[in-house]
Order: structure tokens, then C-alpha cells, then sequence
């Protein structure tokens, strides 16, 4: 019998789940048939994976090994021999919890779909809460599937290319499981998406109050658009991206309140910019970041780049980088930076550029950090996009929620669509719509000369878009080549007397670089001995 001591107690580990075939147990033992047996348990269940699932490895690795966080004043040796210099082995600490994280989680999702047509209702009511919750789990095992996939497989363009271990199913403990392909993975992420989405056109449970933290129909149509993108399949990628724009009642945040609230506290106002997001609550404020360390919850995710807080007096071990400052627009209006996103990102002093506002908490600018050779001390860029002042590292204290989709990236996907379709104008005039809500006054279509421009002018706003939250490294691995662009550092952060780190020049990254695929983890070595390992590692 499949044995079950406490849900939050299932392995995160995909080989240790329990175990489908009978087994001795003590008459009276908690097992799955008895632990889940109504709707408010598969609630439990969804809450239990998707608690998995916040976990931080993504964020921090994506910004330190790519270019959007360099080594902070502070910085006391994270990152400088591992994610900055490019080193990825077998047993990389990301790479595991990322792999962990997402099968965990599927972990979870699939005994809320095999439990939910075994769940009595008590009446029509519960029957709409029962199919909701197979909804959400379909969807969500979707989005652990596609994190896989684009992490760890080498292509994710060529079908035939291995991705994971594909999860569609409880996996007992007796199996050994192969990597499937990435056609495999295609299929059966879609197949849950198009499920899940015919379950919520008829679904008619009590809408949630707080849509933005369960999944939806949104988030489903979200997801095959992000899924067709990533496999290059544009012309379904701009179909389901239209329907999301068009339909989900779901608009830009277009001020820059509007944008603080959604990073900073999470109070934007309904139907404003956000798809789904992974919910924390003050008691599960803990910096430290694995379930498995032995700590109840995932770590806070601003606690990715700080010890202590979102201030150059809160510990920072990471920075912004100058690279991504630089992509930014200075300009001011009254004070203000233009665009909108650079205040969201760092915390600035008022006036920023010539420090005159400057506090012991907020950062410093200094116009001569290309030459000056106290740059690591004179130019400190602090990172506040997650939870922005309001994050802290406390007990019961506030700490901030993980953005899993925006609004923001179907208009992306909409354009990268019109550069495949030969429409440089329609790329230009889908960027336009994000740029208008960007920035404090209305900006002009950017014109592209060509693809390969137009490529590298989405690839550049993604980067501002989408810092700190977990996409520069999917991103430049499927738009690199075609934007003509890699990782992009500057000499400041890794070349300067302050900083003498010349593993992290960027030109020890080119994108043909067997590290675009990450190691299958050592940990799935250990229960699954005869899987794939990735080319190189």
C-alpha cells in the first residue's frame, strides 16, 4: 500500500515518492486512500505543491550566471568560484534544486488528478471544487514539465532531443525512469494545458478572491503560448498570446505605483498585470532556501541576493550589474527615471545620478565607475524588484511572492511571432504597447533594419522586463543565436581593480556552450542510476 506520514513529508526527490505496489502496513496507517478523501484535502495537497515550488534556485542562478547580478560590496565569496565563472558539474547545488523543486511539486499535482475521480462529492458544489483542483494540478504539472524541459534539455527546438524524466503519472519507487524527448514533453504539457482549459470553460466553483495566486484558465493559455515559443512554433504561440491579451480581462500596469505594487507588495488592483504568482505568507519568512536543510518552508526570495534586506545597509552579496544599469533609460521627469522598471529594480537615492539624496540604505551612482579603481565601494546598485523596502528578514515579517507569469510577456511573444512572420512593423508596434506602459510618457515604435535587429531589440527589453525573475538564461538560450547576441557583462564587474574574477568574462560563455543544458543532478544519480547525463558533464 502507498504509505503516507504527512503530506508536507513526501520525498522531493522523483524516485522516492511512495510506492504503488502492496506493501505490509499496520491496520489504521495513513494511507493515500484514507489521507485524501475530499476536496479540502486535494486543496491541502495543491497548497503543499505549489509551497514546493517557491523556491529560489531559478531567481538568483539565472541573474548571477547570466549578467543581471554581479558580486556585491559585500559579497562574502557566493557565486565568485561557482554560477559567476561559469563552473557547472554534476553536483551543482541549482541545477538539483531546480530538478528537485519541479518533481516534488508533480509530486503532488499527480495524486490531486488521480485522487480527484476517486473523491466522493458531497454535492454539485464540491463536485466543481474536485474538477478545479485537477484543473490547477493539470496546469501546473504543465509549468514543472516546461521548467524541466528548458533547463535541461540541450534543445529544446529539436524534438527528438532528450528533456526529463516525463511525470505524467505516480512513479513508484521500483522504476528506473528514462529521460523523454522533448517531443514527448510537448505533447503531454499540451494535452494537460487543452485538459485542464476544457474543465474551466464549464467550471462554475465560487471564483477565488485573489485570482492571481491559483492557477487559471489564464495561466493555462499562458503557457502553451510560452510552450509553443520555446519550441518555436509561432503561429500557435501568437494564438494563444492573443487569447490571453484579448480575453483575460488582465491589463498592463501602466504607472509606476501600479508597477511597484505588483514587485513591492503585491497590491496591485484586480486584473492588473499579473497571471499567476506563487503566494508567501509572513510566517513562512525563513532565509534559508531548501524544505530539505530542515527548515519548514522554502527560503524568501529577496534573501537570493541579501542576508538581510533589499539596502546597502541590509548585506548585499549581489548587485545589480552595470551591463543591465546601462540598458536602462536615465532620463529623469521631476527627479523620476522615465522608465519606470529602474526604480522597481534598484533602490535609489532622490536625485539618483549625483547621489545628493544618498542614504545609508539606498544606492550609489557614480558616473566614473568604468575608471574608478575604488569602483566596488563607490558604485553599489541595490537590488529591490522582489518586495522592494517592505522585504525584510524576520521572523513573521514580509517577504516576497514569486512572479510566475505576467501580462507583460504574451506581448513579447506576440512580437517575437511578427519577426518569424517577416512583420519587423507589427514586432515593433506589440514592444510598444509594453514600452508605452513602461515609461512615463508615450514612446515611438522601435523600427527594426532587419530580423536579426528586431530579434536582439526584444531579446534587450526582456532583459529589462523580466531581471530577477528567473529568464535571462531560458532567454538567451533560445534567442542568442538569432539576436546575434550573448551574455553581455561589463568589464566593471568582473575586470576592474576591485574586481579581478577573469573566469567571468563573458567570452568564456559563448551560446555553443554545453552549459546551456544543465546537468541532470547527482541526486537523481543516486536513485536512478542509469538516466542520460547532458553532453559534457
Amino acid at each position: 500500500m502507498k504509505k503516507i506520514y504527512g503530506l508536507l513529508l513526501l520525498s522531493l526527490t522523483l524516485l522516492v515518492s511512495c510506492d504503488d505496489q502492496l506493501q505490509p502496513f499496520t491496520p489504521g496507517s495513513l494511507t493515500e486512500e484514507v489521507a485524501i478523501t475530499k476536496s479540502s484535502d486535494l486543496t491541502r495537497l495543491m497548497n503543499s505543491g505549489m509551497n514546493i515550488m517557491t523556491n529560489r534556485a531559478e531567481y538568483v542562478f539565472t541573474s548571477v550566471f547570466t549578467d543581471e547580478a554581479a558580486m556585491g560590496f559585500n559579497n562574502g565569496g557566493q557565486g565568485i568560484n561557482q554560477e559567476y565563472v561559469f563552473l557547472l558539474t554534476q553536483d551543482d547545488a541549482s541545477a538539483d534544486q531546480i530538478w528537485q523543486s519541479s518533481y516534488g511539486a508533480i509530486a503532488r499535482f499527480n495524486r490531486v488528478i488521480k485522487a480527484s475521480s476517486a473523491i466522493v462529492p458531497t454535492n454539485a458544489a464540491d463536485t466543481e471544487i474536485i474538477n478545479r483542483a485537477k484543473a490547477e494540478a493539470l496546469v501546473l504539472r504543465a509549468v514543472c514539465h516546461l521548467k524541466i524541459m528548458s533547463y535541461f534539455s540541450p534543445n529544446p527546438k529539436d524534438n527528438n532531443a532528450l528533456a526529463g524524466v516525463l511525470a505524467n503519472r505516480i512513479i513508484s519507487t521500483s522504476e528506473t525512469p528514462q529521460r523523454a524527448t522533448n517531443g514527448d514533453f510537448y505533447n503531454s504539457i499540451h494535452a494537460d494545458l487543452d485538459a485542464a482549459i476544457a474543465i474551466f470553460n464549464t467550471n462554475t466553483a465560487t471564483a477565488y478572491t485573489n485570482k492571481t495566486i491559483y492557477a487559471s484558465k489564464n495561466l493555462a493559455l499562458a503557457m502553451k503560448a510560452r510552450a509553443y515559443a520555446l519550441k518555436g512554433d509561432y503561429p500557435n504561440a501568437l494564438i494563444n498570446a492573443d487569447l490571453v491579451i484579448n480575453t483575460s480581462g488582465i491589463t498592463l500596469a501602466s504607472t509606476l505605483a501600479e508597477y511597484t505594487a505588483v514587485f513591492h507588495s503585491h497590491s496591485e488592483a484586480p486584473g492588473k498585470e499579473v497571471i499567476f504568482r506563487l503566494k508567501r505568507v509572513n510566517a513562512q519568512n525563513n532565509q534559508a532556501n531548501l524544505i530539505t536543510s530542515g527548515n519548514p518552508y522554502n527560503g524568501n526570495l529577496h534573501n537570493g541576493w541579501c542576508s538581510v534586506s533589499n539596502r546597502r545597509n541590509g548585506s548585499p552579496f549581489y548587485e545589480m550589474s552595470r551591463a543591465l544599469f546601462n540598458k536602462f533609460d536615465a532620463s529623469t521627469v521631476a527627479y523620476i527615471p522615465q522608465d519606470i522598471r529602474l526604480s522597481t529594480n534598484v533602490y535609489l537615492a532622490n536625485p539618483f545620478l549625483t547621489n545628493a539624496g544618498a542614504t545609508t540604505s539606498s544606492s550609489l551612482i557614480d558616473p566614473t565607475y568604468a575608471t574608478n579603481p575604488l569602483v566596488k565601494n563607490s558604485d553599489i546598485l541595490v537590488i529591490q524588484k522582489n518586495g522592494g523596502q517592505l522585504a525584510t528578514t524576520a521572523s513573521n515579517g514580509f517577504n516576497p511572492d514569486f512572479m510566475v507569469c505576467r501580462l507583460s510577456e504574451m506581448y513579447f511573444i506576440r512580437a517575437e511571432a511578427k519577426v518569424a512572420a517577416g512583420d519587423l512593423t507589427g514586432a515593433g508596434v506589440a514592444l510598444k504597447a509594453v514600452l508605452d506602459a513602461r515609461f512615463l510618457t508615450p514612446q515611438a515604435a522601435p523600427v527594426f533594419a532587419n530580423a536579426q535587429a528586431a530579434w536582439k531589440g526584444i531579446l534587450d527589453e526582456r532583459r529589462k522586463e523580466f531581471s530577477f525573475e528567473g529568464f535571462r538564461f531560458i532567454d538567451l538560450k533560445r534567442l542568442g543565436t538569432l539576436a546575434g547576441a550573448s551574455l553581455d557583462r561589463d568589464p566593471a564587474d568582473y575586470a576592474s581593480s576591485s574586481w579581478n574574477i577573469p573566469g567571468a568574462n563573458p567570452t568564456n560563455l559563448p551560446l555553443t556552450s554545453y552549459k546551456w543544458a544543465l546537468p541532470i543532478p547527482q541526486s537523481e544519480f543516486n536513485a536512478n542510476g542509469g538516466i542520460q547525463q547532458n553532453p559534457g558533464y
